[in-house]
């Protein structure tokens, strides 16, 4: 049978992606989806992206809307290079890992693949990957934004927490629960918060609308909230 061209991923970081030569002026075609709407369609879309309270679309809310993530679903390689031939293998890219795309999907003619920029989110590395083989394995797919809560936390205002225990246990009685269960959008991905040990993230919970910061992951490793 034969294997998918973008499979490249059992190789060792620093040798050639692809073990079969391939013509290297293979052009990679950019692939843009048109979307036309009618004025009254756009009217009544554009309060739907707006925060509670907003008559105005922020900066910031207008990036969580063009970002595009996609989670991986089947271990493969990041490369240096858009073309698999003229590649090397930066590093193995690992099931449920969620990448962002910033450039592409392209399409490698010689391969017959479609190709993306991505930088993983657990590393910040950078790099190409493949979405999806010339033989029909799939990669990438779109998603990997929400995260589900899997252990009852709270929801606060901000990203670092009281070092005082008192101050602390008085913040969970007066605060937002999140309950097991629920499920949250990802507005900043989850790190390290330095005086607590806490893995913390920004989000939106979906229930209500809810924005503020939680504990994905506790300083002695329990988890409180897993990626969808």
């Amino acid at each position: 049978a034969k294997a998918d061209a973008a499979d490249a991923a059992a190789l060792p970081a620093g040798s050639p992606a692809s073990p079969e030569p391939q013509a290297s002026t293979a052009a990679a075609d950019v692939l843009v989806e048109v979307v036309e709407l009618p004025d009254d369609a756009l009217t009544r879309l554009y309060p739907t992206y707006l925060e509670e309270g907003a008559k105005t679309l922020s900066e910031e809310a207008f990036y969580r809307l063009v970002r595009l993530f996609m989670k991986v679903v089947r271990e493969t390689a990041m490369t240096d290079n858009r073309t698999i031939m003229d590649s090397k293998q930066l590093r193995r890219l690992e099931a449920d890992e969620v990448v962002e795309v910033l450039e592409g999907p392209m399409r490698e003619a010689a391969a017959e693949v479609l190709r993306v920029r991505v930088r993983a989110m657990r590393d910040d590395a950078e790099g190409w990957a493949t979405i999806a083989g010339n033989q029909g394995t799939v990669f990438l797919r779109e998603g990997g934004g929400l995260f589900k809560v899997v252990k009852e936390t709270i929801l606060t205002d901000s990203f670092a927490l009281f070092s005082d225990k008192e101050a602390t246990r008085k913040l969970k009685d007066t605060t937002r629960k999140v309950k097991e269960g629920e499920v949250l959008e990802v507005y900043e991905w989850p790190k390290k918060e330095e005086s607590s040990g806490l893995t913390r993230m920004k989000c939106k919970v979906k229930s209500d609308g809810a924005i503020g910061w939680v504990t994905t992951m506790g300083n002695q490793g329990a988890l409180f909230a897993e990626l969808l």
